[in-house]
């Protein structure tokens, strides 16, 4: 995107008609929200033509200036250096703070562009109520003409509220982690902890350690002997059930 910032002089709304204005800004281009293309900052002085005016639309190109629609026009780029004071201060969380001192004369404005990137926050460097969003700082201008009390302005401060991360994905995923290393250490060291028991257990009392074939025959004889056992008592209860038929019957006779 691009900042735009603009300073007007509208003769007609003067009573110094003659008389040139100095201004005198502060603009604050936050850090925590753009990353401000300093490389890219350029401004353009239009004189005449109804430049000072609130609805003036400044061509697209400064070479359209000498063009036929805005033969009064005069327009020109103006570098830093070019006004009568300047500074740029960044601070550490990426702010620029731009002040600049400049003339202007009647019917004339000045234009600043300014491009950006748009700034992603780290959920480390949100603030603790993330969701009230974040202060844009306005800007300041002090215009003094001759003659005259200075007149301070200043633009309109906003709250803007940036891309919010789910600040609860950080625990999310923590217990997600700390869940599988505890699955993943736990058996490991179930398994270790048994087999040195079994070790342990083998060297005290001298048995061996039977072999896998040995438990497979020692469940086969376990299943063996449950069915086994399951058969001798139906067994029986057939053979107590057929004696009582048999009193029961002699009884009857």
């Amino acid at each position: 995107g691009t900042i735009v910032s603009v300073f007007r002089y509208d003769q007609t709304a003067s009573q110094h008609h003659s008389a040139s204005v100095k201004v005198e800004s502060f603009d604050v281009l936050p850090g925590a929200l753009i990353k401000p293309k300093i490389h890219t900052l350029r401004m353009v002085l239009y004189e005449g033509g109804g430049a000072g005016r609130d609805r003036f639309i400044p061509p697209l190109n400064t070479n359209e200036c000498s063009s036929n629609r805005y033969s009064s026009l005069r327009c020109s780029e103006v570098m830093l250096s070019d006004l009568q004071n300047h500074n740029l201060l960044l601070n550490p969380d990426g702010t620029w703070l731009i002040e600049r001192t400049v003339m202007l004369t009647p019917d004339s404005s000045l234009w600043m562009m300014v491009d950006f990137d748009e700034a992603y926050l780290p959920f480390q460097k949100f603030p603790a109520d993330a969701n009230r969003g974040i202060d844009a700082f306005p800007s300041r201008a002090r215009f003094s003409i001759e003659a005259a009390m200075p007149i301070t302005l200043y633009s309109s401060s906003l709250l803007l509220l940036p891309p919010v991360p789910d600040m609860s994905m950080p625990f999310n995923v923590i217990s997600l982690s700390c869940t599988l290393w505890a699955f993943v250490l736990g058996s490991l060291l179930n398994i270790l902890v048994k087999r040195a028991t079994e070790s342990v257990k083998t060297d005290f009392t001298g048995e061996k350690e039977k072999r896998p074939i040995d438990k497979l025959k020692e469940k086969f004889k376990d299943k063996i002997g449950r069915l086994r056992s399951v058969f001798r008592k139906e067994t029986e209860a057939n053979a107590a059930t057929n004696t009582n038929e048999t009193a029961e019957m002699d009884a009857n006779k």
